[in-house]
Order: structure tokens, then sequence, then C-alpha cells
């Protein structure tokens, strides 16, 4: 009887342990979100601005007109003290409502309208030979090769975080990739790809009559962790009595 019950047990467990499995490692594949400076998740369709977090920082971004060139206009960084213009970030998956680490997403102002171009971020090569320099006038949405230079990322960066270009929206591209840093043209401080000094940002949201309220488990380091861990414990537990059952058959 001792035989029969465990042929039965034992399949069932194997199956329960595949799947804890499959979730955990489903699990462990998303990207944590990118944090806000107040330690809320960034969102879609929300408005915020990109404030430079680094040592001697200048103002907030904007857009600019380089070499006698006002289409299109490059992204660049006030030298002032000024905060900048509102943004908000689309990511690739369009279910999505959370702002993630290392995934690809697009950029568009939201509070100024530019007649004769979209307020989209993308790259530009050709405003400056051999550089990579970030403009507006992309195309928001339709990730593949026609749209490759409108993706951008966002990765942690030291303790704040850095505007990084290596699309993944196109599996047979091979996309020059870098991070985003300042490059001095003329008077300007215009943004561009390839920097060894990344841009080191923080991001803050404006919309503080929003009722939204995020609860999110990376901003706690306690929670985070018994997250991660609970899903290890339940597969290891698992493991131990598989291992019983077939011994005792």
């Amino acid at each position: 009887m001792r035989v029969t019950v465990s042929r039965f047990i034992v399949p069932f467990l194997l199956v329960a342990l595949s799947t804890s499995f499959f979730f955990l490692v489903k699990a462990q594949n998303v990207s944590e979100p990118v944090l806000d400076i107040s330690g809320n998740a960034v969102r879609k369709g929300a408005n915020y601005l990109i404030v430079p977090a680094g040592r001697g920082s200048s103002g907030g971004l904007d857009v600019s007109s380089i070499r006698n060139t006002t289409n299109p206009l490059v992204v660049s960084q006030n030298t002032q003290n000024s905060s900048g213009t509102y943004l908000q970030f689309s990511p690739v998956n369009p279910k999505e409502n959370t702002i993630r680490v290392s995934t690809d997403l697009n950029i568009k102002y939201t509070s100024m309208i530019i007649s004769d171009s979209s307020t989209v971020w993308r790259i530009n090569t050709e405003l400056i030979p051999q550089r990579h320099l970030v403009t507006v006038g992309g195309v928001e949405g339709n990730p593949g090769r026609e749209t490759l230079s409108n993706w951008f990322r966002i990765d942690k960066y030291e303790d704040a975080y850095k505007l990084v270009y290596c699309p993944g929206v196109c599996e047979t591209c091979r996309p020059f990739c870098g991070d985003i840093g300042i490059l001095v043209e003329g008077s300007k401080r215009v943004l561009f790809v390839g920097s060894n000094q990344p841009l080191k940002v923080k991001f803050e949201y404006i919309n503080s009559d929003d009722p939204w309220v995020t609860i999110n488990p990376s901003s706690n380091p306690s929670i985070a962790n018994k997250l991660s861990i609970l899903p290890f414990v339940k597969v290891v537990m698992c493991i131990i009595v598989i291992c019983h059952l077939i011994k005792v058959a």
C-alpha cells in the first residue's frame, strides 16, 4: 500500500516542483522598477523631470538648436539652474504600466509642442558626423528595425541611474550601443551616445495631486529579500519531501 501511494504522490510532487521552478525563474526575469526620488515606481503615462544627479550638475533637460539647424532639435541640458521640461516614458510592452530597469522604452516631452516635429526622443547621426546625438522627431511604439533609433533604456548607475541606448527590439539588428552623456557643442550641452562619463540622473514625479499610490517592495530591502527567498524555500522543501518518499518506497 505504501508503494502504491508513493507512485501517485511522487509524480504529483514532481509536477508541483517543476511548476514552482517555472514561476521562480519567471519572477527573477522581471526587471526591478525604476524608482523616482520619492522611492516610488516610475509609471507609464505620468509626467517626470529628469534631474541630473552628478557632482557639479547643471540644469534639467530641454531642447536646443545647434549649427544653425532647427530641424531636428537636439536634447540638451540647461546650463542654468532650470528644472527642464516634463517627460513621459512608454515601455516596449504596451500592457506594462511600470518602467523597469534595462527595458526598452520611448521617451517624449509632454509640456512642449514643436510645429514640424514630434517630441519623441531618437538618435541622429547626421547633425554631427560620427556622433550619435539624441534629438526629437522620433516615433512612439511599433518596435522593430524601422524604429530602432527611438528606443532607450534606464540602467542603475552608482546611487542613481543613467540613460542608455542599446535597443533590443530587433533580434537580427546590431545597433551601436553606449551610455548617454554630455557633448559640449559651442555653448550648448547636448546629449549623445558613447560617453565614458554617463549623465547621472534621477526622476522627479511632478503630478503631486495624482491619487495613485504605489507600494514597491524593492524600496524596502527587508521585504524585497523575503520575497526573493520564499520561492526558493518552497522549492527546497518540495525536494526534501520527494526524496523522503522515494526512500520510503
